[in-house]
């Protein structure tokens, strides 16, 4: 029952937050301008957009700020050990799989099935698997498995050591608060959010992307099968219940807002 009940809860949270409003509490028409403005310092003395440098790998990336908050404006890519992070198309291990093949505590694959459409869709010139792997995971990020099988029990929950850990010095997991923050701010018009990268993208809407948040379809990886590739985007928070980790999601059937994590999924950091 505790179960049933914490899921419908976190259900009809995202409902709320997907509720939101297109005008501010006043009555005034969204403006990026006021919102995101891309000129201008933010309360860090760091221009609105611009890029810093992960001092583990050297990775760049671009960040954006949006009210009070910073954003990466890109998806992580940082390489956790194995099973913790994952390059689609390449060699990958999971936890706690129920799946046939599943031996002992670990299982391992490479799924290609979906390589051919990234090539596509990304109008890539490489034709080896490897190669398409590495530019989608460029562009892309990694999917990351955050929790871990509670001792004595059928339950995960998160690692909080690698939660701690995951983003970039001076950069953190977001909770669900800070995700409906800046919900808040951009109201729930997807095109506030999606890349303006439209060849990735089944549809024939205009992505505005105003506050270059920069929003990619990438889909998610519940147990060991990629689901919503280039429909939907599926983004680590770092709140927990008895049961669930919490997710950000993005899709075009059915908005944004706040759900249960069902596997592994991308991360965007926010700044401290």
């Amino acid at each position: 029952m505790k179960k049933k009940l914490f899921l419908f809860a976190l259900l009809f949270s995202s409902l709320l937050t997907a509720c939101l409003s297109d005008d501010d509490d006043d009555g005034e028409k969204w403006e990026a301008a006021k919102v995101c403005p891309e000129e201008g310092t933010n309360s860090y003395g760091m221009p609105n957009r611009g890029t810093f440098t992960d001092e583990r790998d050297g990775e760049v990336y671009r960040y954006t700020t949006i009210g009070d908050q910073v954003w990466m404006a890109e998806n992580l890519k940082y390489e956790l050990p194995s099973p913790y992070s994952m390059c689609y198309g390449k060699m990958a291990c999971f936890k706690g799989s129920n799946y046939e093949e599943y031996k002992g505590d670990t299982l391992c694959r490479k799924d290609t099935a979906n390589l051919a459409e990234i090539a596509q869709r990304m109008q890539l010139t490489c034709t080896d698997n490897d190669c398409i792997a590495e530019e989608y995971c460029k562009k892309f990020g990694l999917y990351y498995a955050l929790k871990e099988k509670v001792p004595n029990s059928n339950y995960k929950m998160l690692n909080r050591d690698i939660v701690d850990s995951v983003c970039p010095k001076g950069w953190h997991l977001p909770t669900e608060a800070e995700w409906s923050v800046l919900f808040d701010q951009l109201g729930n018009d997807l095109s506030r959010y999606l890349s303006d990268e439209e060849q990735y993208f089944d549809t024939q809407k205009i992505h505005l992307n105003e506050c270059a948040f920069s929003v990619l379809y990438g889909g998610y990886y519940p147990e060991t099968r990629i689901s919503g590739l280039f429909s939907r985007a599926q983004f680590w928070t770092s709140t927990t219940g008895i049961y669930f980790a919490s997710t950000a999601y993005f899709s075009g059937e059915s908005g944004l807002g706040i759900i249960v994590d069902e596997g592994l999924h991308h991360i965007r950091c926010l700044k401290d």
